[in-house]
């Protein structure tokens, strides 16, 4: 089944008057790549931090409407990193979105169990991120 991606006036960012803000956290810039791919149309920006305590720094300072974590995370276990987040901004954490590249491993699944933020497996579907991010972004991800 396809994400059911909005187009136009359905995306719903005239209403928040700015383009929506992501930060990916990841090793690499594929995810945020792929991210600035596909939104760059609907006005989507995205900012990339290696480093998970910088992430956690940057969040202390700004806003993103969206927050995608790659897992595993290096130099800091993934509740370590989602603590921070949750005391640094709640809001943010409520926004925040992961994409687990190994979910044979357990940690990793009692760690997103344990959160309860919605997930991807890597290699994510372009379409499929971006339609989640949207909807974290935008306060709809119920659909």
């Amino acid at each position: 089944m396809e994400p059911g991606l909005p187009t136009g006036p359905q995306l719903g960012l005239e209403a928040c008057g700015v383009p929506l803000r992501v930060l990916v956290v990841e090793a690499s810039a594929y995810t945020a790549g792929l991210l600035q791919d596909v939104g760059s149309l609907a006005g989507v920006s995205v900012e990339v931090v290696r480093d998970p305590r910088g992430a956690v720094r940057l969040l202390r300072q700004e806003f993103f409407d969206a927050v995608v974590i790659e897992l595993p995370t290096p130099h800091i276990s993934a509740h370590a990193l989602f603590r921070e987040i949750v005391a640094a901004s709640f809001e943010q954490a409520c926004r925040t979105v992961f994409l687990a590249n190994d979910l044979g491993d357990t940690a990793t699944r009692k760690f997103l169990t344990d959160v309860g933020r919605p997930f991807l497996t890597q290699p994510a579907d372009p379409l499929e991120l971006f339609d989640l991010v949207l909807r974290v972004g935008l306060g709809d991800e119920e659909k």
